[in-house]
């Protein structure tokens, strides 16, 4: 019985290929830059400074880091790593060169500060799902990024258009504003005691219970007189160079997108998705349809994730350990997408 699996492994064996354990170390240097400007930060910093010597010297090199991709599964990620460690660690890799990044969900003000306050040719900024960056830090970090060309703010719950305006004066050189609103609920509004208008020692059930009724017609009152368009005038009034604009699951009206079209004068593509305050079926939408090379309407169909309407086709990989990383960066020349995960050193 031993015999007969004996002979039946040696079979199978003689005919499997022979795989030749590949000396990544052997790549040429442009080449490997390629490999590597196309994995994220959190994939370089864990993964592929391991495969070698050589490599580890690459990833520090400030041209790995012109780019800095913090694409993270937000559920593990942030319970295994500091992700706001390794991003400033990316930073400073980059020696002020920084000119393409992406952070998502553990971004800052502080760390926005940090990012502006190192890198002053900021190209592209993308910001996803992140609460702790506010009005006031997005307004502070708006001066320090002359250079800026494309800007992303997606679900970002506490960003309102108040910096908008600011961002418009402060990049003039911005021609892509992709905004999702995703999320971005009038709590304040809503929830503020002088809406209600109760005041203490209203204690009876007739009194609590007119109050009630009235306070409901109140809140409609203040859904309905919000102001939908406040996104749209501030970029009207400050984005006069753009080429690109995606307002997406936006409330603005037909008042807001007339004054978008009448003083962005360069915009050739619209993504109006989601945006149900809109009627174009008058001349609105003629005027849409003559001006805007690409246009998406409100009920456009999208059968690709959130995340990926907003940002760049990239690739990010995460490795299980150095000796993974072999095996799959030939995945990552030929354009797989590979899950696995570890811990990680710098």
């Amino acid at each position: 019985m031993v015999r007969s699996s004996t002979k039946r492994n040696r079979l199978n064996s003689t005919e499997l290929p022979n795989r030749t354990r590949r000396n990544w170390s052997e790549l040429p240097e442009e080449l490997t830059f390629q490999v590597l400007s196309r994995l994220g930060a959190i994939d370089v910093l864990t993964s592929a400074q391991k495969v070698c010597t050589q490599w580890r010297r690459m990833c520090k090199h400030p041209m790995v880091w012109r780019t800095i991709d913090m694409a993270n599964d937000h559920f593990f990620h942030e319970v295994h790593y500091d992700l706001d460690k390794m991003c400033r660690h990316a930073v400073d890799r980059s020696f002020g060169r920084v000119e393409d990044i992406n952070v998502e969900y553990f971004g800052t003000d502080e760390l926005l500060k940090y990012i502006t306050d190192s890198s002053s040719g900021i190209k592209r900024l993308s910001l996803a799902h992140c609460p702790r960056i506010t009005d006031k830090g997005l307004t502070e970090v708006a001066p320090k990024l002359p250079l800026l060309e494309d800007l992303v703010i997606t679900s970002c719950k506490n960003i309102s258009h108040e910096p908008l305006k600011v961002i418009g004066s402060s990049c003039p050189l911005l021609k892509s504003f992709k905004l999702d609103t995703w999320f971005k609920l009038p709590e304040d509004e809503v929830y503020d005691d002088t809406v209600f208008n109760i005041e203490e020692g209203e204690d009876t059930d007739v009194e609590v219970e007119a109050n009630a009724e009235v306070n409901a017609n109140a809140v409609a009152e203040v859904v309905m007189d919000r102001e939908m368009d406040a996104d749209a005038l501030a970029i009207a009034g400050s984005m006069h160079g753009l080429h690109h604009l995606q307002l997406f699951r936006n409330e603005l009206t037909n008042d807001g997108l007339s004054e978008i079209l009448d003083h962005c004068p360069r915009l050739e593509s619209l993504d109006l998705r989601y945006c149900y305050n809109l009627n174009l079926k008058g001349d609105l939408g003629i005027k849409c349809a003559e001006r805007i090379k690409r246009l998406q309407l409100p009920d456009n169909s999208t059968d690709i994730p959130e995340t990926d309407l907003l940002k760049k086709d990239t690739v990010w990989f995460t490795y299980r350990s150095a000796d993974d990383v072999e095996g799959r960066v030939a995945d990552v020349i030929i354009g797989k997408t590979i899950d696995f995960t570890d811990d990680y050193e710098w």
